[in-house]
């Protein structure tokens, strides 16, 4: 990239990057925040070579991982997730800019927000 003068980077973390909690789990916090900064690194140092680099940022997105949750989701609450093609929407959108511009960061969520007190309580629970 750095030879061709032009490059894009996307990676997708999480909202537990932003948000640390209990449903994700400390390392899987810390290795999207690690994500995350690693791409603020990329802009900070490659953006005059023509390096540009974006984070997504999901919030809960209705994919099989889910299943494994103590407190598995259920359809209704599904409903109101993401899906995967929003998160690739986003990825698109990043890639196809003009090489001039750099969308640094992109935090998606769902319009409507679910209640996740009863799995933060149940993830309390198996970690004691």
């Amino acid at each position: 990239m750095i030879a061709k003068g032009e490059g894009t980077v996307i990676t997708v973390s999480s909202m537990a990057a932003l948000k640390p909690g209990l449903l994700g789990g400390a390392p899987y916090s810390a290795a999207k925040a690690a994500s995350r900064n690693l791409m603020g690194d990329i802009n900070a140092e490659l953006n005059d070579l023509g390096i540009r680099a974006c984070t997504i940022v999901p919030a809960e997105v209705d994919t099989p991982i889910l299943d494994n949750r103590p407190l598995i989701p259920d359809e209704e609450s599904r409903a109101t997730m993401m899906h995967p093609r929003d998160i690739a929407d986003a990825i698109l959108l990043c890639a196809v800019m003009p090489q001039r511009t750099v969308v640094e960061e992109i935090v998606l969520k769902p319009t409507t927000n679910r209640n996740v007190d009863r799995d933060i309580d149940i993830a309390r629970r198996e970690g004691e």
